[in-house]
């Protein structure tokens, strides 16, 4: 059998056929491929990064379980202490303004038509030396309200309506409408308040406003 003789000159057929194999291999190992990868992961991160930082403060209306409602027969109208909370929940360093708020009131069974009770304060829950009951002192006007990613926001706030209105015994639709000034779509939410004869009669006592404490759905 004749033996396979190398001249120094021609390679063999086996290495003839791996090298081609080997080219491929060191190119790889070479990691010339990174640096384009890497650019086009950047590029896709950045995309990314303006997509989020250019979306809409998102903002969640968080509505209390309950409401302080007097009559007001002194002032010559109705108003309601309600307190709402606002959380900026986007994924972005935007701020949202709250620019101003209404509460629209409307009897549930429709028989009267819906009334808007204007916000007219920052109110705080203090409690009277004198007589130990819970009174309220006036913070601030109504004032444009500053929501960020890290402030959330809950003013306990004094809606008033219009001069001459009170409630009677019944339940009520009360629906919240807070305006932003960044996005055009206002916040809303709604609860259900019911005044029975009694809360009523408690309400319109002569003297100093009285008010209820009363649960809300």
């Amino acid at each position: 059998m004749a033996e396979a003789v190398e001249d120094g000159l021609t390679p063999p057929a086996w290495r003839q056929r791996v090298a081609p194999l080997r080219d491929p291999l060191a190119r790889f190992v070479t990691l010339r491929w990174v640096p384009l990868v890497a650019a086009l992961l950047s590029l896709a991160l950045s995309g990314v990064a303006i997509y989020t930082a250019t979306q809409q403060p998102q903002v969640l209306l968080i509505l209390p379980h309950q409401i302080r409602v007097a009559q007001g027969r002194s002032t010559g109208a109705a108003y309601v202490y309600f307190q709402p909370a606002f959380v900026n929940t986007g994924q972005n360093d935007r701020v949202e303004v709250i620019r101003d708020m209404t509460l629209r009131v409307q009897r549930a069974d429709g028989s009267a038509p819906p009334t808007d009770f204007q916000w007219n304060e920052v109110v705080s829950l203090v409690t009277d030396p004198a007589t130990g009951a819970l009174t309220y002192q006036h913070d601030a006007d109504a004032v444009p309200i500053v929501i960020s990613a890290k402030n959330a926001a809950a003013p306990l706030s004094l809606f008033q309506a219009p001069s001459g209105w009170f409630f009677t015994p019944g339940t009520y639709t009360i629906t919240l409408t807070a305006n932003r000034v960044v996005a055009a779509a206002p916040v809303t939410g709604q609860v259900t308040l019911t005044l029975s004869a009694d809360n009523v009669t408690f309400l319109d006592q002569p003297g100093t406003d009285k008010f209820l404490t009363l649960p809300v759905q």
